[in-house]
Parts: structure tokens; sequence; C-alpha cells
């Protein structure tokens, strides 16, 4: 698979997401450079979109969503530029910045942020390298399998989900109940 544009999707754990107070947040992590191995541009407020992408943390390499797709607030992470390595350090690289972003949030304390690592959503923005089909779904399982153990600690179930036409997407059942913290420090 020549496929390097991951997304992961960490759900939180807590209902109503005050999306306004994400936005000065996200600006202070561009002037501090609080990701500091990435150039973080700028932020866009997507709050009136109902289902949207919420508030965008933009940056060169990666974007940083806290989204409310389908109802379900979470960290969004999204690779938009290739990655050097492999198919699995990729997998493992995407896994680690959206856990280490949802370790950021959870620390401000300016939001009451929590997440859930009981179930991640896996996504690669490339229908042209990795459609949503049987094939790619064997193809990339291997490689999601030991990511999630290494972060989790379990054999995770996964499913393939969405339309053939949407974008491929797994969902991640780890059985974690475990923090982001506690994830991190596994892998």
């Amino acid at each position: 698979m020549q496929a390097t544009n991951f997304q992961v999707k960490v759900y939180t754990s807590a209902g109503d997401i005050e999306l306004e107070k994400l936005v000065p947040v996200f600006h202070e992590w561009i002037r501090d450079k609080r990701i500091s191995d990435e150039l973080l541009i700028d932020v866009a407020d997507y709050a009136h979109v109902p289902q949207g992408p919420g508030v965008v943390l933009i940056g060169h390499q990666s974007d940083y969503y806290l989204d409310v797709a389908d109802d379900r607030p979470g960290l969004l992470y999204s690779r938009k530029r290739g990655f050097d390595g492999d198919v699995q350090a990729g997998i493992v690289d995407a896994f680690r910045r959206a856990l280490g972003a949802c370790q950021l949030l959870e620390s401000e304390s300016s939001l009451d942020f929590e997440f859930a690592t009981g179930e991640l959503m896996f996504r690669v923005q490339d229908r042209l390298n990795a459609p949503n089909d049987d094939a790619t779904f064997e193809a990339f399982k291997p490689a999601l399998e030991q990511a999630a153990s290494a972060f989790f600690g379990a054999s995770p179930s996964m499913e393939r989900v969405g339309d053939p036409r949407e974008p491929f997407t797994v969902r991640i059942r780890t059985g974690a109940d475990g923090s982001v913290a506690d994830a991190l420090g596994r892998a």
C-alpha cells in the first residue's frame, strides 16, 4: 500500500463540548510550539457547521480537529503529507500523534476534556490507493492490530465501516479502559 494520509479519531468521554473554548487554546499551541516537531499555521472555527469539523488546528504536515461528526465528538488527527517509512510505522506515528494531542487537551486547565480509549476510528484519505473494500481491510489489518495492541495492551476487534464510495474506514474497539497517558506509556 502506498497510502500514508492516515486519520485517527479518539472520542471524548464527555457529552457536550464547548468548541469556542478551543480557538484560544489552539492559537496558544501555535504560539508556544506545543507540538514541537510540526509547523502549526492557523486555526479555523467551523463550530457553526452542524455535524462538522468543529475547530481545526491547521499545520503543514497535519491537521488536528475537535470533530463533532456523527454526534461523537473527538480529536481527529489527519496527516496530509506523505510519511517516510512503512505502513506500520505510519500507523504507529498517527496513533502517537492523535493520543499526544489528546493528552495536551486533557492538560489544558481551561477545558474539561477527557478522552476514552475503548474505541477509535482509523481512516485512510486516499481512495485511489486504499479503496474502502475487503482487500484494503485485509492489507491494513495486521498493522492496525499490532499498533492497537501496542498502545492499548489487548487484541482489538475491528470492522470496516462505510460505503465503498467513502474513504477506507475502520472502527477499532480496544476494550481498554485506561487513560490516554496509559496508552502513550505502553508504546
